[in-house]
């Protein structure tokens, strides 16, 4: 509590602590100003415009600290890496009373999940650790609080406050010319300049919304209700460079849908005989994924106009569009569209300086559009981002129209907060000069290279030993990813062991990554190239590796990958194959059967396990048979595609 006092009282004040300080130096953390002021705690009067002895105020915490000490967090919180102090209230049903630490990945109680279990009658009981635990590193949400702390050298995390506002209905949102938007885009040029982006935003109106992945849908919905507008074209096509990330299509085609009664709708069209050219559903979009190899040889779709075009046809007739993350997901891929300007929709999610290597510069990229957020480099709980979009009519027509639909009152106004914090952290990022190793966004380039620096390190070896390297095309440093796969040696043995999950570094390694199976987008990954044996290689070779777990996470990854690669009889954990068991089990698999060719017990899959790994004992066999249980209850997760969980529905 802020306690109220006077200017006279404030002098005196200072006098004290000044003798106490020659006593024994108080220091300015807020812990040493809280020990010494006991149940005083701070010192923040409501004094108007008086002005307070600035000795008193030397030692005062920060409003930082202030909000830090009572909630527990940055230099405060008793918990380790990758968790956060949390207490839920009493009436909880599901942890009443609960207080502890909680994993700063979906607020679990007693800590990060991997490692605990937790019931609301017994409590909390450690189930591994760091060192035995499969670790789970799946979707890119980040987990790196302690990491930040120790390389910004700050006492804890930005915080950031809202005063109190009228109590209307929020403003900015639809027109990218009110006084509040214009705001948030002024400060987001500023932010591009200060971190050394040379993207020219000049050309482009922007747009609020809740984070790049919304602003790429939205991107789609404006691109696809642009073309419809003004072609005759109802069936789209997204080219993407495979493997790559991909977005909700069909969102996409409601919100264009939504405003469908302003379709063109001519003679000329196909859908005009049969009146459908306004109807809900008539649009389809078809992802085209393409990989590299095949470069520059391009697919090709047909117009409603009979004609044939390809991705680059620079045509207004043709029906393609194309998305590209830059630097890209899961390949950190830096590159521009092979699609023109107007019809390349870019993902800036991770255009900032700590994902890209530190002498390259962010380039100036010509495209229709671009969709950045605040989430990767500060919090996934914090739903905030930007869309920029040409300034031309039509694309700001429809930019506003699709807008309109998804930021209606139904779907959720843009907030005040959304505007204000984007602009408050921003503005807090900048008070410190990019250049001092200790601001925010050096210390976060930091914090990706040292994770990357390990893991390199790790596949290094693995790659001696012939056993499984990072794809030829992925620039150190670039991305937030890393896609790997098997080498030729062991390319076709991995199986479907559920959830999309990579079979090699679940089962010897102990780690649960994506293997990115769906990131083909309809490639099919014997023309990756890149090394590969197209005779042998699948789908469930290639795995994806997020930067956004704490360091601990990767040092423990590589420690395991050092050890398996280097003795391939080793075993990383308990309930782990050695590299030899692995491929002895698969082997027998494919003697024996193909695993998602029906269910067998967890107790008789143990067995088979002991077959080829005679030293692991039967507990372990019988846990490690219930982790690669393909036939295992899929649950959708972020980082998977919103169709593969419609079809578990």
């Amino acid at each position: 509590e802020l306690i109220p006092v006077s200017t006279g009282s404030l002098k005196m004040l200072a006098a004290v602590v000044h003798t106490a300080m020659a006593q024994a130096p108080l220091g300015t953390t807020c812990g040493a100003v809280k020990t010494f002021f006991k149940d005083s705690e701070c010192c923040s009067p409501n004094q108007g415009t008086k002005e307070l002895p600035l000795a008193t105020m030397d030692i005062c915490p920060s409003i930082d600290l202030q909000l830090a000490h009572p909630v527990k967090v940055g230099i405060f919180s008793p918990c380790p890496s990758e968790e956060v102090y949390y207490e839920f209230l009493d009436e909880n049903p599901v942890a009443p009373g609960y207080k502890g630490c909680v994993a700063e990945a979906g607020m679990s109680p007693c800590g990060w999940s991997d490692y605990y279990t937790y019931d609301a009658a017994s409590g909390c009981s450690t189930q591994s650790s760091l060192t035995t635990a499969v670790q789970t590193i799946r979707g890119g949400s980040p987990t790196m609080s302690q990491d930040m702390l120790r390389l910004t050298g700050e006492d804890t995390l930005p915080s950031l406050t809202f005063p109190m506002m009228p109590m209307s209905y929020p403003n900015a949102g639809r027109n990218p010319d009110d006084a509040e938007t214009q705001d948030l885009a002024v400060t987001f040029k500023k932010f591009h300049t200060y971190m050394g982006s040379e993207l020219d935003m000049s050309d482009f109106i922007a747009l609020p919304n809740y984070g790049a992945e919304q602003g790429m849908v939205l991107s789609v919905a404006t691109k696809v209700l642009e073309m419809a507008r003004t072609t005759c074209n109802r069936n789209f096509y997204a080219f993407l460079e495979a493997p790559a990330y991909a977005y909700d299509w069909n969102q996409a085609i409601s919100w264009a849908d939504s405003r469908r009664s302003s379709y063109f709708n001519d003679a000329s069209c196909s859908c005009f005989a049969t009146n459908t050219c306004r109807s809900a559903g008539v649009v389809t979009i078809t992802q085209r994924g393409w990989a590299p190899e095949m470069l520059p040889a391009l697919p090709f779709a047909e117009a409603d106009n009979g004609m044939m075009y390809q991705p680059n046809s620079t045509d207004p007739m043709s029906p393609w569009f194309q998305t590209n993350v830059i630097p890209g997901n899961p390949i950190g891929r830096f590159g521009p569209c092979v699609a023109p300007r107007e019809k390349c929709l870019c993902d800036g999610v991770y255009w900032y300086p700590g994902f890209v290597a530190a002498d390259h510069v962010l380039t100036d990229i010509k495209c229709y559009s671009w969709a950045f957020s605040l989430t990767k480099i500060y919090s996934a709980r914090m739903r905030a981002g930007i869309m920029l979009v040409m300034n031309t009519p039509s694309a700001v027509s429809a930019a506003r129209s699709a807008q309109g639909s998804a930021t209606n009152i139904a779907n959720g106004l843009i907030s005040h907060m959304n505007i204000q914090g984007q602009i408050q952290l921003m503005e807090k990022i900048m008070m410190k000069p990019f250049s001092d190793p200790t601001s925010w966004l050096h210390a976060m380039a930091m914090a990706q290279y040292e994770k990357w620096d390990v893991m390199y390190d790790a596949f290094a070896t693995c790659e001696a030993a012939g056993i499984a390297k990072i794809t030829a095309e992925q620039p150190k440093y670039f991305g937030a990813y890393i896609f790997s796969h098997l080498m030729p040696a062991y390319q076709g043995m991995a199986i479907n062991v559920g959830g999309s999950t990579s079979d090699f570094f679940l089962s010897v390694i102990g780690y649960n990554h994506f293997n990115y199976d769906w990131g083909w987008r309809g490639e099919s990954p014997t023309n990756y190239g890149n090394g590969v044996d197209p005779a042998k290689v699948t789908a469930y070779d290639f795995t994806r590796t997020h930067l956004f777990r704490g360091f601990v996470a990767y040092e423990e990854e590589a420690r395991r990958m050092k050890i398996v690669c280097s003795d391939m009889d080793a075993r990383a954990t308990p309930n782990t194959l050695t590299v030899n068991e692995w491929a002895s089990l698969r082997a027998a698999d494919r003697r024996r059967r193909r695993l998602e060719d029906g269910p067998v017990s967890h107790h008789a899959r143990a067995l088979e396990v002991q077959a080829v790994a005679p030293k692991m004992k039967l507990v372990n066999a019988i846990q490690y048979a219930m982790e690669t249980d393909p036939h295992r209850k899929l649950e959708w997760e972020y980082g998977m595609p919103a169709d593969m969980f419609k079809a578990e529905l």
